[in-house]
């Protein structure tokens, strides 16, 4: 930056005058909240990208007890903002500029550091001559937050970026999107992922006030509503993540019960054989002594990792959602009888 420079010189007191505008630079009012942005992503008044994330739902293949394919039940488009790392802020009008540069502080402050090259600064503000009359337009510069040494993935990521130039903005234009890393793109992506509640099904399902019965054994398995795998896909500029999330299966537990189960279940069907279930219940006392119903409760871990066209790659929090369904069991009542001769 121009106020980097200067200081980089030594002559701040010199060029007090020069400086001052530097510093006090206003946020233009031209730049308004969103557009003129290509792909899923456009940029804040804050800096913050608004992203537009692809999420699909996919359910275990009836009969494949959780490890076989899946299919996509659902999809859906969810927006969320992310505040990138690095990113454009309002510099200087391009008539400031050009007084800047114009200046017989500046050229003496160029002339007399060794480490200034008048040409080369300011060939990085690419024909700022043309725009030495307007007052309106801005320059933006690149900034970034500072470097954390332990996260190779940002420092690759800052250093490419600090080597971009300014950009001009002409008045009511809107100023160029930040680069997002990859590996901030993906946690953005994941964190908007909103995953449905499990919910199962079961089989024997009584009709009546009494769903089951004790010593039955009820196949259980997951609705389709239920996902195996989410899969979250997000772009930012040049940059896009995909986040994949994965479980092995449901959990299940509920009172006076014997509780059996791998992945997700297998669907019943007429003529399947018994015993052949992944996923099973089977209770060992009516329901009475609860209220009149039992609760079975529900739950689905999934585990994250991301990839991102920039080469970053990783894993990300796990997410676990939990649903119940209560159910009636009841007791089948039999009479023995002998007959003597």
């Amino acid at each position: 930056m121009l106020k980097t420079m200067v200081r980089r010189a030594g002559l701040v007191t010199a060029a007090c005058a020069v400086i001052a505008p530097l510093g006090l630079l206003p946020s233009s009012p031209a730049f308004a909240e969103g557009g003129g942005v290509s792909g899923h992503s456009s940029q804040n008044a804050d800096g913050g990208v608004n992203i537009s994330v692809s999420v699909s739902y996919n359910s275990a293949t009836p009969g494949s007890g959780g490890s076989g394919g899946t299919t996509t039940t659902s999809s859906r488009q969810v927006g969320t903002t992310v505040k990138p790392k690095c990113s454009y802020k309002p510099s200087m009008s391009g008539k400031d500029t050009a007084k800047f540069f114009e200046s017989k502080q500046f050229k003496d402050l160029a002339r007399m550091s060794p480490d200034v090259d008048y040409n080369q600064e300011t060939s990085k503000y690419e024909n700022w001559k043309e725009h030495g009359s307007d007052a309106e337009g801005y320059w933006y510069t690149p900034e970034c937050a500072p470097d954390d040494f332990s996260d190779p993935e940002y420092t690759k990521y800052r250093a490419e970026f600090n080597t971009k130039g300014p950009v001009w903005v002409p008045a009511g234009g809107q100023p160029p999107v930040p680069p997002v890393d990859g590996a901030t793109l993906a946690k953005a992506a994941w964190k908007a992922v909103e995953i449905p509640a499990p919910s199962v099904e079961m089989n024997p399902r009584m009709d009546g006030d009494v769903q089951t019965l004790v010593g039955v054994e009820n196949w259980v398995w997951a609705s389709a509503d239920t996902p195996q795998s989410v899969t979250a896909t997000a772009s930012a500029g040049p940059v896009s993540a995909t986040v994949t999330a994965t479980s092995s299966g449901l959990t299940l537990s509920a009172p006076d019960s014997k509780v059996s189960c791998q992945g997700f279940g297998t669907p019943w069907q007429p003529g399947m054989p018994e015993g052949g279930s992944s996923c099973t219940m089977t209770f060992t006392r009516s329901s009475e002594h609860l209220g009149g119903s039992t609760s079975v409760k529900v739950g689905v871990s999934y585990s994250a990792s991301y990839t991102a066209s920039d080469g970053a790659q990783g894993s990300l929090p796990s997410v676990s959602t939990s649903g119940s369904v209560s159910l009636k069991v009841g007791e089948a009542q039999s009479l023995n009888s002998s007959t003597q001769n």
